[in-house]
């Protein structure tokens, strides 16, 4: 069970270290900036969670818990960006939803990673990628 800051650290690292590499040739593609957005924030926020532990301990569940959901929604992300775009039968409609979906989980993810961010800002955590 994850009830600690330095737990919602590492479950961010863990979704940075496994988001898995793209097989397209394109490195300028949505999915791979979309990747790499991905893979910076989980870094970010989960270097600055576990160095807030390190010097603040456990925390409550109100400071750790929106790392975790931080967490939780980058892993979605990554998720469904190995299948879209990759089908055996290519289907518009299927990709617009998917990619829908993504947009959304994408915002979320920015709102959670900003305030992470202005929580690690006002403890005088360290932030680094």
């Amino acid at each position: 069970m994850n009830n600690s800051m330095d737990d919602a650290g590492c479950c961010l690292l863990s979704v940075a270290w496994n988001v898995a590499p793209l097989t397209e040739g394109r490195p300028d593609s949505r999915r791979g900036d979309l990747r790499r957005t991905v893979v910076s924030v989980c870094r970010t926020a989960g270097h600055g969670a576990r160095d807030w532990a390190k010097d603040n301990g456990t925390g409550t569940e109100a400071e750790y818990r929106p790392f975790l959901q931080l967490a939780d929604v980058a892993y979605e992300i990554a998720t469904l960006l190995q299948i879209v775009e990759d089908f055996l039968v290519p289907d518009l409609e299927r990709e617009h939803r998917r990619w829908a979906e993504i947009e959304e989980l994408k915002a979320r993810m920015i709102e959670l990673s900003e305030w992470t961010s202005a929580f690690l800002s006002l403890s005088g955590a360290s932030l680094r990628a």
